[in-house]
């Protein structure tokens, strides 16, 4: 008999970039002070993510008894040379404006495209070993390109707003559905202040 596999991917908590509204991606920000971040779910012993310390941080409150696994390729998006810069600071230049018309195939100078993300985000997951549940703590770019490639309708990656406070979990009837490159049956959003459904 299969059983059932869920995908639980959070979003990093807020960062001192964040709340600048900066282009905060390969630069390892901080968390921002004062957050009152709630225990998800103490049983988790295993969470896997971003190599950056805002995820291995977050995920220590949010899953406070597991072990972190980090992936690099589940980065936040390259932004290149509009890191840590603000729209503001941007919205004049031409390649800036070339990039958010079509980031699929434009980059920020130095960094990457959608479709570079996604390819790389997607060959981190083949690196995280099969169990009946991932618990995955991410970058806003990273989750919606998997949600991109996994949820149940296809969606375009500027179709998903990814908050920091909440949990988007998608299931499939077995692991070998997942592996075999199906979308997942059902897709939940939990806010991040209750207790873990699974």
């Amino acid at each position: 008999m299969d059983i059932p596999f869920t995908i639980s991917l959070i979003r990093h908590a807020r960062t001192n970039g964040n709340l600048q509204k900066l282009y905060v991606g390969w630069t390892d920000d901080e968390l921002a002070e004062q957050q009152n971040l709630p225990v998800i779910d103490e049983r988790v012993q295993q969470v896997y993510g971003s190599d950056l310390k805002r995820c291995r941080d977050s995920a220590s409150y949010y899953y406070p008894n597991a072990s972190y696994l980090a992936i690099p390729e589940l980065r936040e998006s390259n932004f290149g040379d509009y890191e840590m810069k603000s729209y503001e600071q941007l919205k004049n230049d031409v390649n800036y404006r070339q990039w958010i018309a079509d980031a699929q195939h434009h980059h920020p100078p130095n960094g990457e495209t959608l479709i570079q993300l996604t390819t790389r985000v997607m060959n981190g997951l083949t690196k995280i070993p099969q169990a009946m549940n991932w618990h995955l703590v991410s970058h806003g770019g990273p989750i919606r390109a998997i949600l991109v490639q996994l949820a149940p309708q296809p969606s375009s990656f500027w179709d998903w707003q990814i908050g920091h406070d909440e949990q988007y979990i998608l299931s499939f009837p077995s692991f070998q559905y997942f592996k075999e490159g199906q979308r997942c049956t059902s897709l939940s959003v939990v806010p991040i202040t209750e207790k873990n459904p699974m």
